[in-house]
């Protein structure tokens, strides 16, 4: 995905009690967003618009002192925010897909942080099996931010052979996260392997 955008350096002024950024996105749904922020329409979606729009910074790190000094392994991104400032940082090394998908999953995270926090605040994504319902309710969003209801369904019927591969190269996503949207969505489809999903 490239160098995204640049970290503004702004702090809350006096009297000021919300982060600005995450002020205007609080509680927002991804079809929300993606409307308001005029980016529904772009396909694949067109993240860096929308994350530069809303004004957050996105950054590629290399995770491995934070790993180390955590103990966790495999961190895939991070939110920071802090005064007026929030910025999503994501594992440089991620395949595009893998980014875009981090990017979205943090962006969710965003819309539910709470603006008004004064404390420095950090939320991290780790590659991991097993997730709570909050860490899942973030994927779901981040499959709608990527992969809106109405397009898929606009591609979906255009096509002869409905298969996720397809469909995820379409919305510059991996296979399986095209895959488990379908399945969330419950719509029929070929999987990666060539056998049909049916619902």
């Amino acid at each position: 995905m490239g160098q995204m955008i640049y970290f503004d350096m702004y702090r809350r002024e006096e009297g000021d009690t919300m982060c600005k950024v995450l002020e205007k996105i609080h509680n927002k749904t991804a079809e929300e967003l993606l409307k308001e922020y005029d980016v529904y329409d772009s396909l694949p979606i067109d993240l860096e618009k929308l994350v530069t729009s809303i004004g957050l910074s996105v950054l590629p790190v290399d995770f491995t002192l934070l790993e180390e000094a955590l103990n966790k392994k495999d961190i895939l991104g991070l939110v920071l925010t802090s005064g007026n400032d929030a910025a999503i940082f994501y594992r440089k090394t991620d395949s595009v897909n893998r980014k875009r998908f981090t990017i979205a999953h943090e962006l969710a995270h965003c819309c539910h942080l709470d603006p008004a926090t004064t404390e420095p605040h950090i939320e991290y994504r780790i590659d991991e099996d097993k997730k709570d319902e909050f860490e899942r309710k973030m994927d779901i969003f981040a499959g709608e931010l990527l992969i809106p209801f109405k397009k898929l369904k606009e591609v979906y019927m255009s096509l002869e052979i409905p298969a996720s591969a397809v469909l995820a190269k379409i919305f510059n996503v991996s296979v399986s996260v095209m895959e488990a949207r379908l399945n969330y969505l419950k719509i029929s489809h070929y999987n990666n392997k060539g056998i049909p999903v049916t619902y």
